[in-house]
């Protein structure tokens, strides 16, 4: 599953399959996020994000980056290696401009050229259960990054804005508030009143 990456960064399942190549700052270690991806009237099209504070820079830590940077490394040489195929294999979706974008300027493209979508997740998924009994949902990825980072602390204006929340309440209650060793830190340094 190429996509799991994005349970590195938090993202929503249509803003993993709708991101740009050029948006993502290798250099400076962060991924803009200003669209996702929808199927509309059955084409796959990238439209505005669900809300206005879904857009967002997300800071990529030292693993993501070593990731993406080695998946860009990837692309540039299939482009090279895999020429025909990619060329032969590209799909053409309707960018948020209403222009046309090649499938090979997305991350989730294969070396190969061929796209994938929600729809590749899903079988991904229907895979893991049939096979492994695992009922996996691509949004647990998403909801893991968030509690993981409120495990660590992570201040609640800082996790707000890498979940793309409108309002840290939502953020506060969904992660937060069910850090169990969030808990225990509050713990000990009530005892250490």
């Amino acid at each position: 599953m190429r996509t799991c990456w994005a349970g590195n960064c938090g993202l929503r399942i249509n803003e993993c399959y709708g991101l740009k190549w050029s948006q993502v700052d290798l250099e400076n270690g962060m991924i803009h996020i200003e669209q996702q991806m929808m199927y509309v009237n059955g084409l796959i099209r990238l439209v505005p994000l669900k809300t206005r504070n879904a857009r967002r820079s997300i800071v990529m830590g030292k693993r993501l980056l070593e990731f993406m940077t080695a998946a860009y490394e990837e692309r540039e040489k299939s482009a090279v290696t895999l020429a025909a195929q990619r060329e032969q294999n590209q799909k053409y979706v309707i960018d948020t401009d209403g222009s046309k974008l090649s499938s090979l300027e997305l991350v989730n493209c294969l070396p190969n050229g061929k796209i994938q979508t929600v729809n590749s997740m899903k079988f991904h998924s229907l895979t893991l259960k049939q096979k492994y009994g695992i009922d996996f949902k691509y949004h647990h990825l998403r909801h893991t990054y968030g509690t993981q980072l409120a495990v660590l602390n992570t201040p609640a204006h800082l996790l707000c804005n890498q979940m793309g929340h409108g309002n840290i309440h939502v953020t506060e209650r969904y992660y937060i508030a069910i850090s169990k060793s969030g808990l225990d830190v509050l713990r000990q340094n009530l005892d250490r009143l």
